[in-house]
């Protein structure tokens, strides 16, 4: 009786073994593979978490009398590093632009391209009949990727910027040239209707 015992613990403790070891083997040596229905932690995008990207907060008196709505697409926390880098800008230049949350709601990110160009992002709840009628006579209306859009310099002759209309009023997409890029013939509208047809599906077909 003792020796069938001892057998049919044998067995178990193997049993138990081959389950811990099929619920730990590795694809390659020294990589544990998680058990089925264990999920892998996915890794957190950066530039959704940085500390110094976040935007401020619209949750004030002068937003809330203004009866707009608030923005939801924010250029430094939205935008992700691929499709930065798609338009041929630095994506590890990211830095927050000059926010303004009151009447009017805009949140803004910039990018450099060496010393020759910046790519200034600013998303507004501004609709872009209202930039139409600002810059009047200045603008050309566009579609891109389907949504509609206004090109212009608004005023800036170092300028060049493409406004894509989002469910709350639009992403603007500007770059300026500097002098170090014009001096290689570099100028502000050369490649903008590419680079707004790269980032505007990141705007998000509900927005």
């Amino acid at each position: 009786m003792n020796a069938q015992y001892r057998r049919q613990a044998a067995v178990v403790s193997i049993a138990i073994a081959a389950a811990v070891s099929a619920g730990c083997s590795s694809s390659q040596p020294g990589e544990a593979t998680p058990s089925p229905g264990s999920a892998a932690p996915a890794s957190a995008r950066p530039t959704l978490t940085a500390a110094h990207l976040q935007p401020p907060s619209q949750d004030n008196k002068y937003a809330k009398s203004s009866g707009r709505s608030a923005v939801v697409v924010d250029p430094c926390t939205w935008i992700d590093d691929a499709s930065i880098q798609a338009t041929g800008f630095d994506p590890s230049s990211r830095r927050r632009g000059k926010d303004m949350v009151a009447e009017y709601t805009f949140l803004s990110c910039n990018f450099k391209r060496g010393d020759d160009e910046v790519l200034a992002l600013e998303s507004s709840n501004v609709s872009l009949d209202e930039v139409r009628a600002k810059y009047a006579g200045r603008t050309e209306d566009l579609v891109v990727n389907g949504r509609p859009a206004v090109k212009s310099s608004k005023g800036d002759p170092d300028g060049c910027s493409v406004d894509l209309q989002t469910a709350v009023g639009y992403l603007g997409i500007t770059v300026r040239t500097h002098t170090a890029g014009r001096v290689k013939g570099m100028q502000p509208c050369d490649n903008i209707i590419e680079i707004a047809t790269t980032l505007e599906p990141t705007i998000g077909k509900d927005n």
